[in-house]
């Protein structure tokens, strides 16, 4: 099975631990995701980009979120040959598809990682953690970007080698950019084009595969590893 998929998949991941979240810092991000996990279904396109820790050009890839509070999540690549991801609680599923292959991989919910599995079973818990947020401005790509530092620890996870900010959008006021940032490389996801439902539709985490794809089981720490660090 390609790499691929840990770079979606831990990309997911990481911005996921960001969305546990107007006043203080920490309220303007609060907010900022409050207005994405309060709503039925929340979609969005993204663009992931990951430095090389090598030197060399960081990889890109564009997709589409689907994310259902409390039901589960969608995360398709618009890339040729892209991953596709869906995590459903309703149907106990975790899924990946990957055109390249031609298959399926397949696991019980239980076992997708746990920080996708709380923002979509408890976003209220997400909404409530203490994030020590403080204003920091940074440059991306080329321009300078007010947003917000996030510590690590209310990540609910002791990772003090990651640095994780947040900016939200000058219109809208929903979240544009989180980046995470190690020491070896730094994963920035850029949200845009929001629509926020005023109900969900199930069937938007249906999996794209065409009828008849064969499936194998789905390892999640074989998709992990290559990060150096397991789902937990």
């Amino acid at each position: 099975m390609t790499r691929a998929p840990v770079r979606l998949g831990a990309a997911l991941l990481l911005a996921a631990s960001a969305w546990i979240g107007a006043a203080s810092p920490q309220e303007d991000v609060r907010e900022a995701f409050r207005r994405v996990l309060a709503r039925p279904e929340a979609t969005a396109r993204m663009t992931i980009e990951r430095s090389d820790p090598f030197g060399g050009a960081p990889s890109r890839e564009r997709g589409s979120l689907w994310l259902l509070p409390g039901r589960g999540l969608r995360y398709r690549s618009s890339e040729r040959g892209g991953q596709e991801l869906v995590i459903d609680r309703m149907r106990e599923t975790f899924l990946l598809y990957s055109p390249s292959e031609a298959k399926v991989y397949r696991a019980p919910y239980s076992r997708a990682p746990a920080r996708l599995r709380r923002l979509i079973a408890e976003p209220d818990r997400f909404l409530s953690a203490d994030l020590a947020a403080t204003v920091e401005r940074r440059t991306v790509r080329g321009g300078a970007q007010d947003g917000y530092r996030i510590r690590s620890g209310s990540l609910g996870d002791s990772l003090p080698e990651v640095s994780v900010w947040m900016a939200r959008d000058a219109r809208s006021g929903l979240p544009h950019w989180v980046t995470v940032s190690s020491p070896t490389d730094t994963v920035w996801i850029e949200f845009r084009d929001w629509t926020l439902s005023p109900k969900a539709s199930p069937a938007d985490l249906k999996l794209g595969a065409p009828e008849g794809t064969p499936e194998s089981p789905l390892d999640p720490r074989e998709l992990l590893r290559g990060e150096g660090r397991e789902s937990r």
